[in-house]
């Protein structure tokens, strides 16, 4: 360390080669949750750095900072400006308000280090945590057994599969295979079986379940799942959507209807077909998902399904401040239906 700079608990990890959480861990007495060898590599990175503990964060930690988090792992350019995170945030900053609480917003990449997503925690700066990560499943595994080892209430937005790695976290997600498979549902009534799924590349537990509700539906009715008629590419912005169209048109055989990961590439999906002259839904059909404010007075106007998502991060509000004021609740798990809104896109 360069004179006059004082170590961090971010630091002491890196020397130990521990995760901040077991720092943490070691500074507040949970030696039960650590063995011997981490105990002494952290001790000796401790005297190594003159680490100090904070006693004045500890102290304020002790008599609550009156701060929920909420926390981000996303590597994408703009996340924070998606629609649905945006209505997430919004709930959740309500939730907080009406219970005299301040909110706090922190994001980290895991490219970078994802426990740099923790430090605010390791820093005594929020009391509680709603939790939204995307990237691979292992990242999010790896991010939720850090997040367990650091004793707050926390609130996971939206996995599923991935919940296993924190057996104390709360759950607050939207069914999203069921609308998924109401979209596939819908299109096949209406004589589609040719039915491609387009969506961002960034690996996300939301379009995990979407896909999968996709490919459910299309094997219940004996359909192929084309492979070329699966896109994953670009971001969320709608003119992430034209690569992803013309390289389905350039297909020899085209398909008749697109599910869209997102109501934002169905706008731009209905767009860059318009432009080749392609109309929707006469030629092909396009359809959305999340029902942004938006989607009813685009033309044509977006079929899609609709996802609670302020009601989401509303009850993820609701359920750490109960955590906080009555300690020990039982783990919540609360799964909010998706309704198919039909519009004239299909």
């Amino acid at each position: 360390m360069e004179p006059g700079i004082r170590a961090t608990m971010r630091d002491v990890a890196q020397i130990a080669d521990v995760s901040v959480s077991s720092v943490s861990n070691y500074t507040n007495g949970r030696l039960e949750r650590l063995s011997p060898d981490t105990r002494t590599r952290i001790q000796k990175a401790i005297t190594e750095l003159g680490f100090k503990v904070n006693n004045s964060a500890r102290s304020l930690r002790s008599s609550r900072t009156r701060t929920i988090g909420l926390l981000a792992l996303d590597d994408s350019h703009r996340f924070l400006a998606d629609p649905l995170t945006a209505l997430y945030l919004a709930g959740l900053g309500d939730a907080a308000r009406e219970k005299g609480y301040n909110l706090l917003v922190w994001t980290s990449g895991s490219k970078v280090n994802v426990e740099e997503l923790l430090r605010p925690i390791a820093e005594n700066r929020m009391d509680a945590a709603c939790v939204i990560l995307s990237g691979s499943k292992s990242v999010r595994r790896k991010v939720l057994r850090l997040l367990t080892g650091c004793d707050i209430p926390l609130v996971v937005l939206d996995e599923l599969e991935t919940l296993n790695a924190s057996p104390v976290a709360h759950s607050v997600r939207a069914d999203q295979t069921h609308g998924a498979s109401s979209l596939v549902e819908h299109l096949i009534e209406h004589g589609h079986k040719n039915i491609a799924f387009i969506a961002a590349k960034a690996p996300w537990a939301v379009i995990e379940q979407r896909y999968e509700g996709f490919k459910r539906t299309l094997k219940m009715h004996s359909l192929d799942l084309n492979p070329k008629w699966t896109i994953f590419g670009g971001d969320w912005t709608p003119a992430s959507a034209k690569p992803m169209i013309d390289k389905l048109l350039e297909l020899r055989s085209s398909p008749t209807a697109i599910i869209c990961g997102s109501d934002l590439l169905a706008i731009g999906a209905i767009r860059a077909l318009s432009d080749r002259g392609i109309r929707v839904p006469d030629d092909i059909a396009v359809v959305g998902f999340d029902d942004f404010d938006v989607s009813q007075f685009v033309s044509p106007s977006l079929t899609t399904v609709q996802v609670p998502a302020w009601e989401m991060g509303y009850a993820a509000g609701e359920i750490l401040t109960a955590d906080l004021d009555i300690s020990g609740q039982s783990r919540s798990s609360v799964v909010f239906p998706t309704d198919l809104l039909i519009r004239e896109s299909s």
